[in-house]
């Protein structure tokens, strides 16, 4: 399974160290793409695309500021017209809380898409 997470570091709550302890957690269950981490194309804003055309779910890391990015938009409207699941997980300065938050509904959202599948 394909995750392609989506996420602004407008805010101070994501990071790039956020993001790879998210990215951790997410390869429990998939293989994550974080653009600022896994990017190393030429051509940036195309791979991204690619990556979001082959993803199976969009873990969207809601902030604050998450509404003020184009390419959040950009994501989320390209998740939705290829019509790929997105968990959109509010996010808060409690990064700990934040991470279990994410596994628990990742469990859920990935258990739901399995069972849709079959």
């Amino acid at each position: 399974m394909n995750i392609f997470i989506s996420y602004t570091l407008r805010d101070e709550i994501v990071t790039v160290d956020y993001l790879k302890s998210v990215s951790k957690i997410v390869s429990n269950y998939g293989k994550p793409f974080v653009d600022i981490i896994d990017n190393k194309a030429k051509d940036k804003q195309k791979f991204v695309i690619d990556q979001l055309d082959k993803a199976d779910l969009v873990l969207l890391l809601s902030t604050n500021s998450v509404s003020l990015s184009k390419w959040v938009k950009v994501e989320i409207d390209r998740a939705n017209q290829n019509n790929t699941p997105v968990i959109s997980i509010p996010l808060n300065a409690d990064q700990a809380m934040s991470i279990g938050y994410i596994e628990a509904q990742l469990r859920t959202e990935i258990k739901r898409i399995r069972i849709i599948r079959e």
